[in-house]
């Protein structure tokens, strides 16, 4: 049985129990003490030798918090290095345990299931590597389970630190082979492909209850490992043939034929979400709400109609009805007016383009809930912020409540949250060429008629100024 080492001194922290271990490092429950807030920390094991070692970390850990604004990426808090030489992490506290867990638990997931969380693990992949960044480790036991349910990417720039001494590949011995990519036993140097194979069988497992190679390993011989590595995929029997399609393509023992890029495997997820109607009793209440909601407005449009006719009397009335240029106010006149505008927009001076300007309006984060709810915390745009909003459209009444997907393919929503709207939206000291465009819709100050923002966001990470005019 392998020891646990003791839990080190870190500055600022109370250290508990282990949370968990692996071949290189530890999981620490851990207290902050200065927030009161409960987080885990992970620490190697190894001693990081000079300086240039200790530099390449905290550089790797650097990188990793660049990404802890995706909502499928774990946050990283802090890192550092021990007294005694060991590089540790501070990272968000995900209490639903690893995929891994879940699987013990459950055993082979639906469908509907893998390809949600397939979706938003294959988009937190592709803003990684458009960043630069490499993970090089993914497998069930890296994927943890938040508080809310939502999945997410971990150990981000410990990866690197398992091939600390090494220039430019890592040893199968440090990773897991069953999820590791064929190319990885030749010691190939990492790349965005075996990420995106180690995602793939990671979600395959999760579909199938099987791994999609059974990798011999400690291998026996080279001739068993070669075969087994070369060995085809078997389709998952009673998958869907989209689902069967998309996992085999990115399970390519040949990189060259493998999916070109996480982004490519997350549209081929997103095209077989289900698209969920509302529940019958949200419907219900929506409608009750509604209806209560125009019996009030009809009273009180009665009493305004009654204390109007009360106040116009005698010579006063008479003038106000024969006055040249005005006509007695009728009962649809009395019908208070919608906004012209949805609320923290206004008008835009630009000609030729679509949709309402925006004041400054940024977001920490987008989370989308089973295609339905759109989730973000808004902040301020001088702040650190993932997304912001260039632009805005009133929406039907009808869409209230809709998917996302669906709410995308509306003509008001394709005419306005373009390529070509946000290029006439940039500021002129700002470039806004090949980010990211998305749609959240809300209803916030206006809970009778739904609007959206179109929101973009850069490849490079969060940034902490404003890239758009706002009239």
């Amino acid at each position: 049985m392998t020891s646990v080492p003791p839990p080190p001194l870190i500055p600022g922290l109370t250290l508990a129990g282990p949370l968990g271990q692996g071949g290189f490092g530890t999981v620490f429950l851990a207290r902050q003490d200065q927030l009161g807030r409960d987080v885990a920390v992970k620490v190697d094991n190894r001693v990081l030798q000079t300086e240039r070692d200790r530099d390449r970390f905290l550089r790797e850990a650097r990188a990793a918090a660049r990404l802890s604004g995706h909502p499928h990426v774990v946050n990283v808090y802090d890192a550092g290095v021990t007294a005694d030489g060991r590089p540790y992490i501070v990272m968000e506290l995900c209490t639903g345990g690893s995929l891994a867990d879940l699987l013990d638990r459950r055993g082979r997931l639906p469908f509907d299931e893998v390809v949600e969380m397939g979706a938003d693990l294959a988009d937190a992949l592709a803003q990684v590597h458009q960043v630069g960044i490499l993970h090089r480790d993914i497998k069930p036991a890296n994927i943890l389970v938040n508080a809310f349910g939502a999945v997410k990417l971990a150990d981000f720039g410990l990866a690197a630190i398992l091939d600390a001494h090494a220039e430019s590949t890592i040893t199968v011995g440090a990773l897991s082979p069953y999820y590791a990519a064929p190319e990885v036993f030749a010691q190939a140097a990492p790349t965005a492909a075996g990420d995106i194979y180690s995602l793939a069988a990671t979600l395959y497992t999760l579909a199938a209850g099987t791994r999609p190679r059974d990798i011999p390993w400690p291998a026996h011989s080279l001739d068993d490992l070669i075969t087994a590595l070369r060995a085809p995929v078997q389709p998952i029997p009673d998958a869907p043939p989209a689902f069967n399609a998309a996992l085999l393509n990115a399970l390519s023992s040949d990189a060259a034929r493998r999916t070109s890029d996480a982004t490519q495997l997350r549209d081929e997820l997103n095209g077989q979400r289900a698209v969920r109607p509302l529940p019958q009793i949200a419907s219900d209440l929506v409608r009750k709400l509604r209806i209560a909601a125009a019996s009030v407005a009809v009273i009180f449009l009665f009493f305004m109609g009654f204390l109007t006719r009360g106040l116009f009397t005698g010579d006063e009335k008479q003038v106000a009805t024969n006055t040249p240029g005005t006509h007695t106010p009728t009962s649809a006149a009395a019908t208070p007016a919608a906004p012209a505008v949805p609320p923290g927009m206004s008008p835009c001076g630009d000609s030729g383009t679509n949709g309402f300007c925006i004041d400054d309006k940024c977001f920490g984060g987008l989370v989308v809930t089973s295609g339905v709810d759109v989730k973000a915390k808004p902040i301020d745009c001088d702040e650190d912020h993932t997304w912001q909003a260039f632009s805005g459209t009133w929406l039907p009444v009808s869409s209230d409540g809709a998917p996302v997907k669906s709410i995308g393919e509306l003509p008001e929503v394709k005419a306005v949250c373009t390529d070509r709207v946000m290029s006439a939206r940039t500021a002129k000291d700002q470039d806004t060429r090949g980010w990211e465009i998305d749609i959240f819709p809300t209803t916030v100050g206006s809970p009778t008629r739904p609007y959206l923002y179109c929101i973009a966001r850069p490849k490079d990470g969060d940034r902490d100024e404003s890239a758009f005019t706002t009239g």
